[in-house]
C-alpha cells in the first residue's frame, strides 16, 4: 500500500475526478506554477522580468515580486525538479499540518529566502533577478524532516536513477550541496544560483515546525497527526484472527500524551526526554510506512 493512500492523504471528496473543485491546494500550486512558466514562455521572457523579485523591483515599487517569484521559472528543468518536490513532499506534509499551513509554510518559506537572497545580493554589490520555487519546496522539506526525519523517500536521479533515503539525509545533502554553491558563489567561480534563498526557505521551514507549529490542522479531530492513525499492519494470514480481535493502537499511552501537549502548547514545550521519545515513535511509523509501501508486513 503507498503512503498516499492511506486516509490522511486523501482529499475526502466525492465529486468528479479531475474538475477544478476538487484540487487540493498542492494541485493548485502546481497549476499556478505552471501556468505562470507558459505564460512567460509565450512573452519570450518578458513576463518574468517583472514577476521576479530584486531590489530594483522594490525600488519601482513592485510590491507584488516577493510573492510571483515564488511561481516564476525560465527553465524546464529548473520547473521539473521543483514541481516534482512540491507534489511529493507538499503531499506529504499537507496530510500531517493541513492545507492552510501548507501554503503558510510555502509562502512564508519563500518570502524569508528571497529577501535573504536580496540582501546577500547588494552585500556582494549586484542585483539579478531572483526566480523560481526553490526556497518555498526546501522550505517544505525542511518541515517535513523535522517531523518525520526517518521518512524514506526516493530520487530519481537524473529523472531515471533511482535512490532511496531519509527526508533528514536528503535535508542534509540539499544543505551541503547549498555550502559548496555559497562558497563557489563567494570566490567568484560560479552563479545563478540564489543560494541563500534556498537557506532561507530552510530555515523557515524547520524553525516553522519548532517553534510555532501547534501540532493541529483543518482536518478532522483524531487525524491531525499521522502517527495518531497507524495502525499496526496486518498479513494476509492474520486477517481473520484480527477481525475477531481490537486492533492494537501503534502509540504508546505516552506517546498520544506528548501529542496532546503539542496539541496545548506547541512542539517547543517538550522536554529532551520527550523529544527523543516522540523521535524514536517517528522512526517506528517511517519503517512501518517504507515497509508497507514494499510489500512487508510485521
Amino acid at each position: 500500500m503507498s503512503i498516499y493512500s492511506r486516509d490522511y492523504m486523501r482529499d475526502g471528496s466525492q465529486q468528479r475526478p479531475g474538475s477544478p473543485s476538487t484540487w487540493n491546494v498542492v494541485t493548485w500550486l502546481l497549476v499556478i506554477n505552471l501556468a505562470v512558466f507558459l505564460i512567460n514562455l509565450i512573452s519570450a521572457g518578458r513576463i518574468g522580468e517583472y514577476l521576479g523579485l530584486s531590489w530594483r523591483a522594490l525600488s519601482a515599487f513592485r510590491i507584488w515580486t516577493p510573492l510571483t517569484y515564488q511561481f516564476t521559472h525560465l527553465g524546464l528543468l529548473h520547473l521539473a525538479g521543483n514541481m516534482l518536490g512540491l507534489f511529493f513532499l507538499g503531499r506529504l506534509l499537507m496530510g500531517i499540518i493541513g492545507p492552510a499551513k501548507l501554503v503558510r509554510v510555502y509562502l512564508l518559506g519563500g518570502l524569508l529566502g528571497g529577501f535573504l537572497q536580496i540582501a546577500f545580493q547588494l552585500a556582494l554589490g549586484i542585483d539579478a533577478n531572483i526566480i523560481g520555487a526553490s526556497g518555498a519546496v526546501l522550505a517544505i522539506l525542511a518541515a517535513t524532516a523535522a517531523l518525520l526525519p526517518h521518512q524514506k523517500f526516493q530520487l530519481l536521479i537524473f529523472f531515471v536513477l533511482p535512490i532511496s533515503m531519509t527526508l533528514r539525509t536528503l535535508l542534509w545533502i540539499s544543505i551541503g550541496v547549498n555550502l559548496v554553491s555559497l562558497i563557489m558563489s563567494l570566490t567568484g567561480q560560479g552563479g545563478g544560483i540564489a543560494v541563500m534563498a534556498h537557506f532561507g526557505g530552510m530555515l523557515f521551514g524547520w524553525a516553522y515546525i519548532k517553534y510555532w507549529f501547534n501540532g493541529t490542522s483543518t482536518r478532522p479531530a483524531g487525524k491531525r497527526f499521522p502517527i495518531r492513525i497507524l495502525k499496526d499492519s496486518d498479513s494476509p494470514g492474520k486477517i481473520r484472527k484480527k477481525r475477531e480481535k481490537k486492533k492494537k493502537a501503534f502509540v504508546s499511552t505516552d506517546v498520544d500524551a506528548i501529542l496532546d501537549k503539542i496539541n496545548e502548547k506547541g512542539f517547543q514545550s517538550l522536554t529532551d526526554e520527550e523529544k527523543q521519545q516522540l523521535e524514536k515513535s517517528s522512526e517506528r511509523l517511517s519503517k512501518r510506512v517504507n515497509d508497507s509501501n514494499t510489500g512487508k508486513h510485521e
